[in-house]
């Protein structure tokens, strides 16, 4: 096993905690929504995922747990994805569109 450094272990740890707080954040959305979750394409609730994980890089990790993610409608989430249109793993959204996001988010509380 190659020699990592502590900053390289420090960023893959930063990377799977981002991960699964959004993904815990999409299960409630969708959870919340029921049925009318099964409109999103995969590829939309990838899009989605991204540009939850570009916004979670700027909301303290506090208020972040307590965004009502399972309370977001239907039209908030095409809303998010229309806010992301272009946007795609290898291509992050402008820094206007996440604060765009994070504003959606943080009305929810």
């Amino acid at each position: 096993m190659p020699d990592v450094s502590q900053t390289e272990v420090g960023r893959r740890l930063y990377h799977i905690h981002r991960e699964k707080r959004v993904e815990r954040a999409i299960k409630k959305m969708q959870q919340g929504m029921g049925p009318e979750w099964r409109s999103f394409t995969q590829d939309e609730i990838q899009v989605l995922g991204h540009l939850l994980q570009c916004t979670w890089n700027v909301i303290d990790q506090k208020v972040w747990d307590d965004i009502p993610f399972g309370t977001l409608k239907k039209g908030d989430v095409q809303k998010i994805l229309s806010l992301g249109e272009g946007v795609g793993p290898d291509k992050s959204p402008d820094k206007s569109v996440v604060e765009e996001i994070k504003k959606i988010l943080l009305a929810l509380g």
